[in-house]
């Protein structure tokens, strides 16, 4: 067809857009995941069990606990900042692009 656009340039054109919503997704998922993980207070430190766990007579599993906060945290990190190095690479090349086009 003559007037339809080159298959090659449409189909990158999506694969980029799709790269930056992804990269998006990505961080914003790293946001979430810290924003939504229970956390365990300290105080003279010590961590605060919380009430809820204490009343109801079961032995309070504290490693188990822990280790799970650190696995959040470290979920978080490792999404956040690598949306954030991948948003940072992607808008880079991005307006590298467009300086180069007249």
């Amino acid at each position: 067809m003559a007037g339809s656009p080159p298959k090659h340039g449409n189909k990158s054109n999506r694969r980029h857009v799709l790269l930056g919503a992804l990269l998006w997704v990505l961080f914003g998922a790293g946001l979430l995941v810290q924003v939504n993980v229970p956390r365990l207070k300290i105080t003279d430190n010590t961590f605060v069990i919380p009430p809820a766990l204490i009343s109801e007579g079961n032995q309070v599993p504290i490693v188990e606990i822990i280790g799970t906060q650190r696995r959040m945290q470290w979920l978080s990190s490792v999404l956040t900042v690598s949306g954030a190095l991948g948003l940072a690479f992607y808008y880079y090349r991005h307006r590298l692009a467009r300086a180069r086009s007249p």
